[in-house]
């Protein structure tokens, strides 16, 4: 970079440049063991983890917005149950960002502000409330990942790591297994977090299983100090 400011995560990732239109993400809220949170899926991101630190076998999770999969519409702030496919609530470790340029700058006094090649704010101290820092550490385009989830092996891994974060952003369950878009993070033999996507459908009396690779972007990424 020219002039400007840039900062890098202690594993090397770039998690802002001023001489980009890049802008820095605000965790606005987080919780641990919690089963459901209230975000705005076309504003703000969501990324979660199981809250249990301890388990075999595997834990499926997506966020659906009422058991049986009602939908109350993408738009502003919705409520969203961490869930397994049967509908069975998952206690969860969650936090919620905002791309910093989309948050209302009404700040005064000491701090520091960073603007990027745009003219957005890129950064803001007074943005920060205590909920902690984040980091994205990889990235999965659409159609990417297979949707098949830990029967495919590494073909919808993410991570091997089960203490990442994931984006929860677009997943959803039936409530009824007939339907899911989510993640299953498996301990033991093949561990990792998978993107799991499948819907089932009726046909001639048998039931069909039809997996569907992710059809947006999906995220990994880490809370605390990265």
């Amino acid at each position: 970079m020219a002039y400007g400011i840039r900062f890098d995560s202690a594993n090397g990732k770039v998690q802002l440049d001023s001489a980009t239109t890049n802008t820095g993400i605000i965790i606005t809220d987080s919780a641990v063991s919690s089963q459901y949170v209230t975000f705005d899926q076309s504003k703000e991101f969501c990324f979660a983890k199981p809250a249990a630190t301890s388990y075999s076998g595997e834990i499926l999770m997506a966020c659906v917005q009422t058991s049986g999969g009602a939908s109350g519409g993408w738009n502003g702030d919705q409520l969203y149950y961490f869930e397994k496919p049967d509908g069975t609530r998952v206690n969860a470790n969650y936090v919620v960002g905002r791309w910093s340029n989309q948050i209302t700058d009404t700040s005064t006094g000491y701090g520091i502000k960073i603007f990027n090649s745009d003219g957005d704010v890129a950064y803001n101290s007074k943005f920060y409330a205590g909920d902690g820092g984040f980091g994205i550490l990889s990235y999965f385009p659409a159609e990417s990942l297979s949707g098949e989830g830990s029967s495919a092996g590494s073909a919808s891994r993410v991570t091997t790591d089960t203490t990442k974060y994931v984006s929860m952003n677009g997943t959803f369950g039936t409530g009824d297994s007939s339907g899911y878009f989510g993640y299953g993070f498996k301990r033991g033999t093949g561990a990792g977090i998978y993107y799991l996507a499948y819907i089932t459908i009726s046909v001639f009396g048998s039931n069909g299983v039809f997996t569907i690779g992710n059809f947006t972007p999906r995220f990994l990424g880490e809370a605390g100090s990265v």
